[in-house]
């Protein structure tokens, strides 16, 4: 019955893929023993409850295996139907060409880019343990498996990742590594010869090798024996081959691309499937069910009679609960006493990390960290614990300098409830946004904070200074970038950040800023606001965002000096603001008004809001070496300069 069940489910996936003419058969065929292995004995998941937050997670980072996902869930008794699978790949389908996060089908992260899966699910075994210590083992005490190909083993971010996890000893963490040595190119000889598994041992990994696929009892004694491993992650290396039963078994040819009518009639015939396309064997898919339920459903029922106990008489944890299992978080920050100075003179990252911690103390389920830069963004909760092996109850992480794993396991946080931040310097943004376009694709409430944003910060050099970083984390659709420009600034933008629940970008300053005369927490929450209003008959307009704010006041006091009357607009996130209504925006930027925009980046967006680019006075080449007085002045960039740009264009 065991192989009947293995050879339908390979069989479903292999008429998925022909059906809709593309797909990745090879996977399907050698790695279906190890999938069914995992859901038949260990995966612990409710079918009717894909949200349960105590399920086991399983993790497809091997993306490409979709087809074999889908029929596995599809035996599995969650959501999906034969038409369904008949869709596959189809427009408006919910059997995506690579997974596509959809919790109550069982599928618990967009997968795709190689190594991205793997290196979430260190994040989702992270916030196992962050909640399992908030919580209590009665409510929180789950899995986390992933099935990992050779690509994502390849690829950079999987290895910073694992390393984080070696170092934390996430023994919950559980990866099945599909070894077939094959892949779109060819054999993984020459690009791909190091011995993983004394790789992942280095690490502080657990391992294990099992030669043959296709043998899923020693699969699942591995399985079984990783499970009793509590101080390490494990990864199983599972030897398989690509397509088997196929003509091209082992090949690339039989990685991608449906299989020939002729062999797909022989490996049916092989597996003793009817040829009939998406024909599914009741006994087998019966059986299957049956022995899933029998094993699940007592731990499901135990679970629910200690959630509704913890429920009932913890209001704490109730607090918990219910804003993991909603995502209904509200704070109400611009009515905090938060008690800024009206004279202060602080450093804004100072005043950043002081809001965040506010945030951390209000709510339990903000956790994040920086790569290695604490020091330089402050993005960290001062005198908060950190998240380290045997306390795992601090909210604190330290990522080492591993920024592109960080943007992944942040992923992997608020896929499991958590509001997460993380933190680098603005011109390294580059190395995240793998992660921050998956944030982004799966409307994740993950905030990203970068500092040192513009070419101001001076000697570190043009490898430090931003220049189209805004435009590339703009241009990411569904994510919005807030620069703010001073403290009713950032109370703003975190405001709605945290209200809203939004993918978000928050771009800090190095720089030492007060509370500037005219802005407001509010006009923020807008996106956009009058932050200085002409002295007269509307002269021109200026729109500025974060450090170019309180010299776009400047240069429009002085130009009142000499009859030019201008307004200053500071639009602290563009993406907000054209959400706002059109009189709202009509009234800040009435049609026909000259505009100016003046900010220190490379950003095209900013043509929606000029004549023409000539009126966005901005910087278009990379930074140099130097003080921050001798780069603004090298780039025309000081007051005077801009002044002098602005007065020419409004005349």
């Amino acid at each position: 019955m065991d192989t009947k069940i293995i050879n339908g489910i390979r069989s479903l996936a292999l008429d998925m893929i022909n059906e809709s003419g593309s797909g990745h058969p090879g996977i399907c065929l050698g790695a279906a023993p190890i999938v069914y292995s995992l859901f038949k004995e260990h995966l612990n998941f409710n079918k009717e409850d894909g949200e349960w937050i105590n399920r086991d997670r399983f993790i497809l980072s091997a993306g490409h295996a979709s087809a074999l996902l889908y029929s596995i869930l599809f035996y599995s008794g969650y959501p999906i139907d034969i038409e369904d699978l008949k869709k596959y790949r189809r427009r408006g389908s919910k059997l995506t060409g690579h997974p596509e996060l959809n919790k109550k089908l069982g599928v618990e992260l967009t997968t795709g880019p190689l190594g991205q899966g793997f290196a979430s699910s260190v994040g989702i075994a992270m916030a196992e343990e962050y909640l399992r210590a908030l919580l209590g083992k009665d409510l929180i005490n789950n899995y986390t498996y992933v099935l990992a190909s050779d690509g994502d083993l390849m690829e950079g971010v999987s290895y910073e990742a694992a390393s984080l996890a070696g170092t934390l000893k996430l023994g919950k963490l559980i990866v099945l590594y599909d070894s077939n040595g094959v892949t779109l190119d060819g054999k993984t000889e020459g690009v791909f010869n190091e011995n993983v598994l004394k790789r992942f041992e280095s690490m502080g990994w657990h391992t294990e090798l099992v030669n043959n696929a296709e043998d899923f009892i020693s699969i699942n004694n591995a399985i079984t024996k990783a499970k009793e491993i509590e101080d390490k992650p494990s990864l199983i290396e599972i030897k398989s081959i690509i397509g088997i039963g196929t003509s091209k078994a082992g090949s690339c040819e039989v990685h991608g691309g449906p299989l020939s009518e002729n062999d797909l009639i022989k490996v049916k015939e092989k597996m003793n499937i009817s040829r009939v396309p998406f024909h599914v064997s009741k006994e087998a898919i019966t059986n299957y069910r049956e022995m899933i339920d029998k094993r699940t459903s007592s731990i499901y029922n135990n679970w629910v009679t200690n959630y509704n106990k913890v429920f009932e008489t913890d209001e704490e944890k109730r607090k918990i609960l219910t804003a993991i299992e909603d995502g209904n978080i509200k704070l109400n920050l611009k009515n905090l006493q938060i008690n800024f100075d009206i004279n202060m003179k602080e450093d804004m990252r100072i005043t950043n990390s002081n809001l965040m911690n506010v945030i951390g103390k209000l709510l339990p389920l903000f956790i994040g960290g920086c790569a290695d830069t604490k020091r330089s963004t402050y993005a960290h909760i001062e005198g908060g614990k950190d998240f380290k092996i045997n306390s795992n109850t601090g909210g604190n992480i330290h990522c080492g300098i591993r920024e592109h794993a960080m943007g992944s396991i942040l992923n992997g946080l608020a896929l499991s409830g958590l509001r997460p931040f993380g933190g680098c310097m603005l011109a390294f943004s580059d190395y995240l946004k793998p992660a921050i376009r998956l944030t982004s694709m799966m409307n994740l409430p993950v905030t990203y904070i970068f500092s040192h944003d513009s070419i101001k910060i001076g000697s570190d050099g043009p490898t430090h200074q931003p220049i189209e970083q805004l435009s590339s984390l703009r241009n990411i659709p569904n994510m919005t970038v807030f620069r703010p420009a001073d403290v009713n600034e950032i109370v703003g933008c975190w405001d709605y950040i945290i209200n809203k629940r939004v993918p978000s970008t928050l771009i800090i300053p190095k720089e030492e800023k007060g509370i500037i005369k005219g802005s407001n927490i509010e006009g923020t929450i807008k996106g956009g606001y009058l932050i200085k209003k002409e002295n007269g008959r509307l002269g021109g307009i200026i729109i500025s965002t974060g450090s170019e704010v309180e010299t776009s006041i400047l240069i429009s006091d002085q130009l009142e000096k000499k009859g030019i009357m201008t307004r200053v607009i500071s639009m602290p996130s563009i993406e907000v603001f054209n959400k706002q209504p059109k009189e709202y925006k009509e009234s800040l930027l009435p049609v026909g008004a000259k505009t100016i925009v003046i900010e220190a980046s490379n950003d095209p967006i900013w043509n929606e809001f000029v004549y023409n680019r000539n009126y966005i006075l901005n910087i278009n080449t990379f930074g140099i070496s130097g003080t921050k007085s001798e780069i603004l002045d090298y780039f025309d960039y000081n007051l005077e300069k801009l002044l002098e740009k602005t007065e020419k264009l409004l005349k």
